[in-house]
């Protein structure tokens, strides 16, 4: 039997119980991790916290009090299941797993995936393969061109990942958008061309005057701010598009007339249903993403370290999370790590 592992339990408020439990041993093709570092996804987490469950769409443990949250972790492979395949003992792997020190990946789940982590790329940096995967994804889904005009809008995790992205497809220039300077600041250092910040000057009208009056061509809505979706239509160049990577809550008004119809703007939403399979008109699944970007993390093309704000034992959980709550200054990406 494997030796007793931590899982952090999570109410609104934020309240956090530190649970101890035994660990199934691996039935069938499931694989047990044993985790090192999960890492925080703030935009979804904070839904949680905020609004309760149902924003996040879980359950509680079974026989204990909380829920568990989090999808993104990095550990090492501690016992194979008599089916389980492409993995081996001691393997370090990236997977679905919640807050805790032990996970049982079970492929026949959406959560079951385990991708090799490549030598030189660190824990806390691989567990963001994940929202790399979903920054990736609207990427492809914006068919970025060489020199087409890009804007950011909220410079979290996924609005910097899809800002590197960005700049590996050749976009130009390359605007980041947000009301925290030091935000501005790392978004410069990973290739920003241009930052803007609303809270000094207008936008709409810096963007149009850093792209001579056009406009660019895609205008990426990664903010919590459903609202912002009107600025992000006016920035956008005739027959441009907006992709909403984010996910923010809420309702947005939005002028049909002046932008969708007579200037031909596309809004594309960004979700990822329904391609766990790849196909020959959409070869680009969830785990090709994620791979991708261990591979362009191990390269040294997509920067990731220097993004990770906090690195705090899983024992300090809740002021981490206060802190969070707060708003989304003084911090970026944020793990937890599990050493014991």
């Amino acid at each position: 039997m494997s030796h007793e592992a931590v899982r952090l339990l999570f109410q609104p408020g934020p309240r956090i119980t530190v649970e101890t439990f035994q660990p199934p041993e691996p039935v069938g093709a499931q694989v047990l991790v044993r985790v090192t570092t999960s890492a925080v996804s703030a935009g979804s987490e904070m839904n949680f916290l905020r609004h309760g469950p149902q924003a996040y769409g879980i359950r509680p443990v079974e026989g204990a009090v909380g829920y568990p949250i989090g999808y993104m972790a990095v550990g090492v492979v501690d016992a194979l299941g008599p089916a389980a395949s492409g993995v081996r003992i001691g393997q370090r792997v990236l997977c679905g797993a919640s807050h805790t020190s032990a996970w049982i990946a079970d492929p026949a789940l959406p959560s079951g995936f385990l991708d090799p982590v490549p030598d030189g790329v660190s824990d806390g940096a691989a567990c963001y393969a994940v929202l790399g995967d979903v920054a990736l994804h609207g990427v492809r889904r914006a068919a970025l061109q060489i020199d087409g005009g890009v804007a950011v809008f909220g410079l979290g995790m996924v609005g910097q990942l899809t800002l590197q992205l960005a700049r590996l497809s050749g976009a130009y220039p390359l605007i980041a958008v947000d009301l925290d300077d030091a935000r501005l600041e790392l978004a410069r250092a990973a290739g920003a061309t241009h930052t803007v910040n609303p809270g000094r000057e207008d936008a709409v009208a810096a963007v149009r005057a850093i792209t001579g009056g056009a406009g660019v061509e895609t205008a990426f809505h990664c903010a919590a701010v459903a609202a912002l979706l009107q600025q992000l239509l006016e920035v956008c160049a005739d027959r441009g598009r907006v992709v909403l990577t984010g996910s923010p809550p809420g309702q947005a008004s939005i002028r049909l007339q002046d932008e969708l119809l007579r200037r031909e703007i596309t809004l594309t939403g960004v979700y990822e249903t329904g391609i766990a399979t790849g196909h020959p008109y959409w070869p680009w699944t969830r785990a090709r993403n994620r791979r991708a970007c261990l591979r362009l993390m191990a390269e040294g093309a997509l920067r990731i370290d220097g993004l990770i704000s906090h690195r705090v034992p899983y024992s300090e959980a809740l002021p981490l999370y206060e802190m969070l709550l707060r708003g989304s200054q003084g911090w970026m990406g944020v793990t937890l790590s599990y050493d014991r």
